[in-house]
């Protein structure tokens, strides 16, 4: 799957809507060390963990971005010098089953050590229940916030999909009722989820399970709240999306993508949620229909029968280097304090979840899983299975900033387009791009984006843990008394924690990517006890565990030149043999003469704009040899916990400065990490 030209495949040029709360401080972390040698062993800081798995994490710390050049990853490493792989001989390589020994997993300790008492293991990552440094679980409403309860007339089948002939008379028959119910429970007066008013989806007479919509607006207060074992489908019909009706701008393939309303819209809202047991279904595998009889617009397969909204994603984005007009499920504007809470999420047309210049996010035990197996059974209209492949542009959750907004009754005050205070923990995302991507505008004019939490998740299939591509957002440089300047220039995107993560099946890790046509600096990035097993390499696909670059797509020079600043990484181990990047940026780098690349109006500045990559590896552990390494100006330096990583002779541009050797800790522990997406991996996806 190629890229397409400089448009980012996880979030188009539609960010520019939607922003934030205040009660979520997010731990600061230590700021960029300088660099200089060498390479140590494992080892590590240590983080303290409970008999019972559970862990206090109330400090930051280090951990870094990863990648691959799959569908959305441009050119990353393939003009600058690469490191074949070559053994870690400085450390012997720990075998991610028994830290003890290394060598051989089945010898006992004892044997091992000589008798000696074996060492404690690291931390152990993802098993971690309960976390005091986090809010409060939310809960569910009481009986007595039931504002309406509405019963489903429509039954799923047994793989979980609708049979045709649920829209065959009517493509969005429950719409009007419960956007109705929506409206009459609005709750402006609501102070937070207590005092909420709820709207209650659950089964009907006669084992019906499911709802089938078009686009519905949450207001403020109330919580729309789904039963388990029921689903709200989307419509396909892509006329219900349409942003104006009579007009067809959904289910198209043009030059922009914003023609299409989410099937769930809280816009400039507070104290909305979304949550039960039950599930979100956006159809994105089946064909499409229309409520206008022979829509010219509907799209159709070579064959003659309608396409999908996944099949539009591929054909826009592989096909005519273009931008689909496909819906997102859930898209939240300029508000603030949004709970997603234990809702299953899949089959998307397009991103899952966009929280976008909301102050205020919290995702708990939210699962998304596309695609589900029902549609892994299909092909789309090339023939292929439905894949996390080819469903183009699923994003599993991208917080994002916004453009500035001129009024907002949801978030009074709040008027730069700032996306802050995001938490996302215990959360399953298995999805067609990035599991989940940071974003913080493309241009100054947009606001900034700042403390956020991710803990205790495990990503699967996907594009990893992104922050990016674009980050340029500043609200023009105005002062901001939650983000720290660096050097006198206040961030896009800073104060982000991440920690407490597996990711299983990833084609890429830890990833910040970005170009000089949307970026700007980025800072105070935190990455904590991580385990990483990438997905097998193919002929298509080189998976990276750890990819810092800010060379993502090619585009024409904007002046928004890309600058990692105090990137953390603590306490990460990649179990599998992956490739590596570390890049800082550079106006005078032999890659952006390359193809596609332009200087433009801007031109090249002379003397050459160089902002160097700063990260901190400590306790970064690679249990097999790099299948490379590619590193450009770039100041790494390496902690008292040490890397086995081989970093040195990388080149002029690259500075290694390695701390006085302290206390060694063991790698992080992946004994317990890598277990199956929860509950079936069926058409009802981790229930």
């Amino acid at each position: 799957m190629a890229p397409h030209s400089g448009k980012d495949s996880s979030f188009p040029d539609d960010a520019h809507v939607p922003r934030s709360r205040s009660a979520l401080t997010l731990p600061g972390l230590a700021g960029a060390m300088t660099v200089a040698l060498a390479l140590a062993s494992c080892g590590g800081s240590g983080s303290g963990a409970s008999g019972n798995g559970s862990v206090e994490d109330t400090t930051s710390a280090p951990m870094a971005a990863s990648a691959s050049q799959s569908a959305d990853s441009p050119q990353v490493a393939s003009d600058t010098a690469v490191t074949p792989a070559a053994p870690v001989t400085p450390t012997t390589p720990v075998n991610p089953i028994n830290p003890v020994n290394p060598v051989n997993p089945d010898t006992p300790a004892s044997d091992a050590t000589g008798g000696a008492t074996p060492a404690a293991p690291g931390f152990p990552v993802g098993t971690t229940t309960t976390d005091s440094a986090l809010p409060p679980e939310p809960t569910l409403p009481a009986a007595s916030q039931i504002c309406a309860t509405l019963n489903a007339n429509l039954t799923a089948q047994p793989n979980g999909l609708l049979p045709d002939s649920a829209d065959a008379a009517n493509t969005a028959p429950d719409t009007s009722r419960i956007q109705a119910a929506l409206t009459s429970c609005a709750n402006t007066a609501s102070t937070g989820l207590a005092t909420n008013k709820a709207v209650r989806l659950i089964a009907g007479p006669g084992g019906a399970n499911a709802f089938l919509s078009g686009p519905l607006n949450l207001p403020s207060g109330v919580t729309l709240w789904i039963d388990g074992g029921v689903t709200l489908f989307a419509s396909r019909d892509p006329r219900q999306y349409d942003k104006t009706k009579g007009t067809a701008s959904c289910g198209l393939i043009t030059s922009s993508d914003n023609g299409c309303n989410a099937l769930i819209t809280a816009a400039k809202t507070s104290n909305s949620a979304v949550m039960g047991d039950g599930v979100i279904d956006g159809r994105g595998g089946s064909p499409l229909v229309s409520s206008i009889p022979g829509d010219p617009a509907l799209l159709k397969r070579p064959d003659g029968t309608a396409m999908s909204w996944w099949d539009i994603g591929w054909q826009a984005n592989v096909v005519q280097n273009a931008s689909q007009n496909n819906p997102r499920l859930i898209q939240i504007n300029n508000g603030r304090n949004f709970t997603l809470y234990r809702i299953t999420l899949q089959n998307a047309p397009k991103f899952h979840v966009v929280p976008s210049g909301t102050d205020g996010f919290v995702a708990w035990g939210v699962k998304i899983f596309t695609p589900t197996a029902a549609y892994e059974s299909m092909t789309n209209y090339l023939g292929a299975p439905y894949s996390t492949l080819n469903a183009k542009n699923t994003d599993g959750i991208d917080p994002a900033s916004s453009g500035p907004i001129t009024s907002n009754p949801g978030n009074p005050g709040k008027l730069a387009g700032d996306a802050s205070n995001i938490l996302i923990a215990y959360t399953s995302i298995r999805t067609g791009d990035d599991n989940i991507a940071i974003k913080g505008g493309t241009g100054a004019v947009n606001g900034r984006t700042y403390n956020v939490t991710i803990a205790h998740s495990h990503f699967y299939e996907g594009h990893g843990m992104s922050i990016g591509s674009e980050f340029a957002g500043s609200d023009n440089g105005t002062a901001n008394a939650d983000v720290t300047a660096v050097d006198g220039v206040y961030p896009s995107v800073s104060n982000v924690n991440v920690y407490d993560l597996v990711m299983d099946g990833t084609d890429n890790g830890l990833r910040i990517k970005s170009d000089w046509s949307r970026s700007g600096l980025i800072a105070n990035i935190n990455y904590r006890n991580v385990c990483i097993r990438t997905a097998a390499p193919t002929a298509s696909l080189s998976p990276q565990a750890l990819i810092f670059s800010p060379y993502y797509s090619p585009t024409t020079n904007a002046g928004l030149y890309p600058n990692f600043r105090n990137i953390n990484l603590d306490g990460i181990r990649i179990v599998n043999a992956s490739g590596y990047t570390f890049q800082g940026f550079n106006t005078a780098s032999p890659i952006l003469a390359g193809k596609g690349w332009s200087a433009g109006t801007s031109g090249l500045p002379n003397p050459p704009v160089v902002n160097p990559l700063q990260i901190t590896l400590n306790n970064v552990v690679a249990d097999v040899a790099p299948a490379s390494i590619t590193a450009a100006d770039a100041q790494i330096a390496v902690g008292v916990g040490g890397t086995n990583l081989p970093l040195q002779g990388l080149g002029n541009s690259v500075t290694l400065t390695q701390s006085a050797s302290g206390a060694a800790n063991p790698p992080v522990d992946c004994s317990l990490a890598f277990v199956p997406f929860p509950g079936s991996l069926g058409a009802r996806a981790a229930h």
